[in-house]
């Protein structure tokens, strides 16, 4: 298809008509553009040391609890190896959220705007931190269960649920792990600044976990406490955790994790729509 440009010819003045062939129109491959943004953003996690740290982060935790109090809370009869494991395993995907948020607060400073301006469906970037922080998280998972296992951890196959026992309570970390870093990603997106960012995270998980029965049982907190410490997610978390460690896991024992999650994924899309409409603004 052909349109008819008029114009002037410089020497005299008299008009012309010159054919403008339309330029083709930009074929957008959504799927190429998504494994375009999540191999970049794999390859750098990969790069910046991310997968040190998300072995790092529970090694340091284990070390910094299990050496000092093992033997103190492996009186009151049980071991605190396999106590501490959920928690642990939480804490690698703590990791991941603050990794997320932080992820998603840089891509909103600096390459944002240059994705709005691109023949490209304003879902891709998402999808592709999405892939980019479910990667982190199966290897935050594996590392963190590399972790438990130095620290003396074993699949309870004798009188517990063994090793699908061990596979239901990973899956359950693995969940809430997405889910937070999904809450974190759009954190990272309305929050102020990165800095901002990085304590919004991690804050209220440092808190809630040492305000958990993820490192002492619900006994060892003040009574005035113990209310708090027993309702709040990350020891309602462990708690199914354990109980599928156990072979005991019951709907009973995962309602309240459940609504936890489900109140994770409200906020998680009132945050991503939130940053939509600013987008749009």
């Amino acid at each position: 298809m052909t349109q008819t440009m008029v114009s002037e010819v410089p020497d005299s003045g008299t008009p012309r008509t010159d054919p403008v062939v339309d330029a083709p129109a930009v074929r957008v491959r959504p799927l190429h553009q998504w494994w375009v943004l999540t191999a970049r953003g794999v390859k750098k996690i990969v790069t910046n040391g991310e997968i040190f740290l998300a072995f790092l982060s529970p090694a340091l935790l284990a070390l910094c609890f299990y050496l000092p109090l093992r033997k103190l809370v492996d009186t009151s009869g049980f071991d605190y190896a396999q106590f501490l494991m959920p928690i642990i395993m939480l804490q690698s995907v703590a990791f991941v959220a603050s990794s997320a948020a932080m992820r998603s607060a840089n891509e909103r400073d600096n390459i944002h705007n240059r994705f709005r301006v691109l023949p490209m469906y304003a879902a891709i970037p998402m999808l592709a931190r999405t892939s980019i922080n479910s990667v982190l998280l199966g290897i935050a998972l594996v590392c963190g269960l590399i972790a438990c296992l130095l620290m003396g951890w074993r699949p309870d196959t004798e009188y517990g649920g063994g090793y699908a026992g061990t596979l239901i309570a990973v899956a359950v970390a693995g969940v809430f792990g997405f889910l937070l870093a999904m809450t974190a990603d759009g954190i990272g997106l309305v929050a102020a600044s990165p800095t901002a960012t990085s304590q919004l995270i991690a804050f209220p998980t440092l808190i809630l976990g040492m305000l958990s029965t993820g490192f002492v049982p619900l006994s060892a907190f003040p009574t005035w406490i113990q209310g708090f410490v027993e309702h709040q997610p990350i020891s309602q978390i462990t708690t199914v955790m354990r109980y599928a460690e156990a072979g005991d896991l019951t709907w009973e024992v995962c309602v309240p994790t459940f609504w936890w999650c489900i109140g994770l994924l409200v906020i998680s899309a009132g945050l991503l729509a939130v940053a939509e409409w600013r987008t749009r603004r």
